[in-house]
């Protein structure tokens, strides 16, 4: 029988869950928990953070390192994007796809299950439970199921998905279906999720805040509302535990950078080879992958990087050293086996778009006033969680750190199962009638600087992270970082 329940709302913000914009949704966190000091994982991206919710480690551990991204143990000469036919190629090479145990396979050895239904990116859906085939649960999409012998009967007793449109509303109605008449209905997995593209489609394009990306999060509330309803009518209020969450939060776009094309033109070379450098896109930031690893041609990139306007943070893999006026990805729990040598976190702002929703970034696609994520801004590292059921508390509003690596641990200990002790994350005892404990949470500031000569003239960059820790989990406040001259 199904125990736990996660709804996704992709790119919803706290600021969002409202009586006007999303009536169903604030109806519950009035009821239970409110955590509004919770994190997404760096970069602020989908896929990755999907990885994170069903391993509870941080993307050094699992290896998704972003939406796009070099896997150099399987293809070493080339970006690719994480979605399901590439991660399925990765699996078929005998690769694991995460280099993490998922819930999935905690699940199995006690006959649980986990089933997952989304209708984002097809990336995101394979992330969920990439050994279904074998470990049981399922993985089910538009495109595609896991294991693959449901997609016909899911096709034959519901009808066709409908087209993916803009707003996403048809398909997230039509998983809506599914999902209470055969995820929760027929199968009843102790675990079930379902995602909602919504609102974090229309505001990539519309901008947040704008009427449409309104609208588009006001009808997938709507559908919610019937999950919601699902519960009431079938008595199930004091049986079934509910999380709402998001995978990241969001800001407006100042402006586009063409990374690849700008180092190009600052005489680097672009490709797989010695001396080379490979550009993984990734909205708000950008991920660097130079050939061999080598030091000094990492060290001119990185410092290049830092002479830009539109630079934040700069941090590096372990595996290069030390280099002035970098931070160290190991600090934020994203150095690794798939790591990439080089990340830059885009700079922020603090200002408010014509909608009233702060936080500007620049960005690697998209054109100004467009929504979008994928760096440190503040505003896009705090993103939602929500809990309420028998086994949480109720009316209360938290501001312990928390994030996305926690929902693995806390949905085990809601199941009764140990957690293993190589996640990063942690149980969220403060949200449960069970527990008294007090979190006890710190917090770090981490700097580095470089000198630089920039149009002939001195000037020095200084970058700032700051991060929370409770016990050995830590959370991404934000981070950023600018140049004296820009002051």
């Amino acid at each position: 029988m199904t125990k736990l329940i996660i709804a996704v709302f992709d790119g919803l913000q706290p600021a969002q869950v409202s009586p006007e914009l999303a009536p169903n949704i604030y109806g519950v966190a009035e009821r239970g928990v409110f955590f509004e000091n919770h994190h997404p994982v760096f970069p602020s991206v989908t896929r990755i953070n999907a990885a994170s919710m069903v391993t509870g480690v941080t993307p050094g551990i699992h290896g998704l390192a972003g939406n796009s991204f070099v896997a150099r143990d399987y293809d070493a000469t080339r970006v690719i994007s994480a979605l399901n036919t590439e991660m399925a190629s990765i699996a078929k090479t005998g690769l694991r796809v995460l280099n993490a145990t998922t819930l999935q396979e905690i699940l199995n050895p006690y006959d649980m299950n986990y089933v997952a239904l989304g209708v984002g990116t097809s990336g995101n859906a394979y992330a969920h439970n990439p050994l279904a085939e074998t470990h049981g649960g399922a993985t089910i999409h538009p495109e595609f199921t896991i294991p693959s012998t449901i997609q016909d009967y899911i096709e034959n007793t519901f009808g066709e998905w409908p087209a993916e449109t803009l707003p996403n509303l048809p398909r997230y109605e039509h998983a809506m279906n599914i999902f209470l008449d055969y995820v929760l209905g027929d199968i009843s997995p102790e675990i079930a999720l379902i995602w909602s593209s919504e609102p974090d489609k229309s505001q990539h394009m519309y901008g947040v805040g704008a009427e449409e990306s309104n609208h588009a999060l006001r009808e997938s509330d709507e559908q919610f509302g019937r999950l919601v309803q699902f519960i009431k009518s079938h008595s199930l209020e004091d049986e079934i535990n509910l999380m709402i969450v998001s995978d990241h939060g969001y800001s407006t776009i100042i402006d586009s950078v063409d990374l690849e094309n700008e180092l190009k033109g600052a005489g680097f070379t672009v490709g797989s080879g010695t001396g080379e450098v490979l550009v993984a896109p990734n909205g708000g930031c950008a991920l660097l992958y130079v050939g061999d690893s080598d030091l000094d041609v990492s060290e001119k990139i990185a410092e290049w990087i830092m002479s830009q306007p539109w630079c934040g943070t700069v941090l590096t893999s372990d595996r290069l050293g030390k280099i002035e006026g970098t931070l160290p990805l190991s600090l934020i729990g994203c150095d690794g086996p798939r790591s990439p040598d080089i990340t830059v976190s885009f700079k922020w702002t603090s200002d408010s778009n014509e909608n009233g929703f702060p936080g500007y970034v620049f960005s690697t696609g998209g054109v100004g006033g467009q929504g979008q994520h994928g760096s440190m801004s503040r505003y896009e590292m705090n993103n939602t969680l929500i809990c309420s059921g028998p086994a949480f508390r109720t009316g209360e509003r938290f501001l312990s750190p928390s994030g996305n690596i926690d929902v693995m641990p806390t949905a085990l200990d809601l199941l009764g199962l140990p957690v293993p002790a190589s996640v990063s994350g942690r149980i969220l005892k403060e949200a449960f009638r069970r527990y008294n404990e007090p979190v006890i949470a710190n917090g770090e500031t981490h700097v580095a600087s470089r000198a630089l000569e920039v149009d002939g003239k001195e000037t020095t960059y200084t970058q700032k992270i700051a991060i929370s820790k409770v016990g050995s989990s830590v959370y991404l406040d934000e981070g950023n970082g600018c140049r004296d001259s820009d002051l």
